[in-house]
């Protein structure tokens, strides 16, 4: 069965997003449809580029992500379809694929026109809809516009070290007020090499010298520094909600000190 998947900035009880499976089940039937993520916060492309870059590769081929974030139309944006990988991803020309992969893989993306003075109220999701369901059932994305590389691009947000220590960045909170870092456990073992070190996390100075295997690991109340799923430096607080308590967010530096 085909599958679509929804990542939006809309809230999960927006009767919008009902209304978008309803429109896509009517144009294609027999599909499954996946949300993969909702209230994400408002135009947040960095946080949906995060989300869309460390799942879709769990998706079978020919899934259509579908990513609604900072997309409406406004009379000058662009719209995207891209096929990577045997997959397809519809987007706004707003800089979320250059976060998502990398310049080689970028091969295939076509630049459509959705956007008319006639449907410039409708919502892009619902434009990205049709075109979702037209892909499903064969047409190939190069019949939807010209094929381009010109498409806006985005650095994200990268480590940086010497042999003394690794500065990085807070880049996503989950569900539970875990606050994930771009500092990836390969980086930290190359940098460690063995020594003893101390993890800083915010401008408050929370220090932390003992990296866990569990949040459990640590009392309840107390913060642990795990290494997570995707190999990424996590800074949580075992049984609280560290983002909201310590005010964490994608501004929020962590600083890992070396010793010898």
């Amino acid at each position: 069965m085909p599958v679509i998947t929804l990542i939006s900035d809309r809230s999960a009880d927006d009767f919008f997003l009902g209304r978008l499976r309803g429109k896509i089940l009517t144009a294609c039937k027999d599909v499954y449809i996946i949300d993969l993520a909702h209230n994400i916060g408002h135009h947040s492309v960095s946080r949906a580029a995060f989300i869309l870059k460390n799942s879709w590769r769990d998706f079978p081929d020919n899934t259509v992500h579908l990513i609604g974030v900072d997309s409406e139309c406004n009379g000058k944006r662009k719209h995207l379809i891209a096929e990577i990988n045997n997959q397809y991803f519809i987007a706004a020309d707003n800089g979320l694929l250059s976060l998502v992969f990398e310049p080689s893989e970028l091969q295939k993306i076509v630049k459509i026109e959705l956007c008319n003075e006639d449907i410039k109220m409708t919502p892009a999701l619902f434009l990205f809809a049709d075109a979702a369901c037209e892909i499903i059932k064969g047409k190939n994305i190069e019949a939807f516009g010209k094929v381009t590389s010109d498409i806006k691009r985005m650095l994200a947000i990268k480590p940086v070290f010497d042999t003394s220590y690794i500065l990085g960045n807070l880049v996503y909170t989950d569900s539970y007020g875990n606050a994930v870092s771009n500092i990836s456990f390969d980086l930290f073992q190359e940098v460690a090499a063995g020594r003893s070190y101390k993890i800083f996390a915010g401008s408050s100075g929370y220090m932390i010298d003992t990296i866990s295997l569990r949040y459990q690991d640590v009392e309840e109340g107390d913060l642990a520094a795990v290494f997570n799923s995707l190999g990424l430096l996590e800074i949580a607080m075992n049984k609280g909600d560290l983002a909201n308590l310590l005010n964490f967010d994608n501004n929020t530096k962590i600083r890992i000190e070396f010793y010898d």
